[in-house]
């Protein structure tokens, strides 16, 4: 009987090698997705402002598994994602194109969300203009007093996609989006931590009282 012919060594390791590099493109390719829509009643930590009808929801990403949702290693960079929910339950819309968002941890420390050019500053390094020698040169230099950097085009589509950015709430509705804070150095910063939304106005332009939520209890 006929033996089958054997895969020379050198191209079984070359289909093994193949495999690999497309299950890892397979995911790095695979689409960032926020996570499903809840009314702000329904997350872990909320408060109803029952005079305005109107809630706060929070969840703080501070663990493993759900930073894992991120392309970007938000952990590994000290950046805690907090998942905001915004339900009116009201007749009337809320603008939040003023809302300004405070974390106020359990030390008292406190911090204002990043934005978008912070996020990619962090995840790339970017120095600003004049930041290096051969901006300061005599002489033209490529790249002289700009901006240097990168960041991978899927990790920048998803904070973009991913970061807070709801300029209203409309009556009986929920807006949601993800903030982004600067933790170094803060183990468990979640733990007992408040954030405070300020800078909501009602539809005749009234500035409403501040939302207050505590993102995990202390235990």
């Amino acid at each position: 009987m006929r033996s089958q012919p054997r895969i020379a060594l050198p191209t079984y390791t070359l289909l093994i090698a193949l495999l690999l590099v497309t299950l890892g493109g397979a995911a790095l390719a695979r689409e960032f997705a926020m996570p499903p829509l809840r009314p702000a009643g329904q997350m872990p930590s909320h408060f109803v402002d029952t005079r305005e009808h109107l809630a706060l929801g929070v969840e703080s990403y501070d663990t493993p598994a759900q930073a894992a949702i991120f392309h970007a290693k938000m952990l590994e960079h000290s950046v805690l994602p907090v998942l905001v929910v915004f339900t009116n339950d009201g007749d009337y819309p809320i603008a939040l194109d003023s809302v300004r968002f405070q974390l106020v941890t359990r030390d008292r420390a406190k911090a204002a969300p990043y934005t978008l050019d912070d996020l990619e500053r962090v995840f790339t390094s970017i120095r600003a203009p004049h930041s290096r020698a051969q901006d300061n040169l005599p002489m033209p230099t490529p790249g002289r007093n700009k901006p240097h950097g990168f960041i991978p085009k899927a990790e920048l589509d998803e904070l973009k996609r991913a970061i807070f950015q709801a300029r209203t709430v409309e009556p009986h509705s929920s807006v949601y989006g993800f903030i982004f804070f600067d933790v170094a150095d803060l183990p468990n910063p979640a733990r007992g931590a408040r954030l405070y939304a300020n800078g909501l106005r009602d539809a005749g332009g009234r500035e409403l009282m501040y939302l207050e939520v505590e993102l995990a209890p202390l235990r």
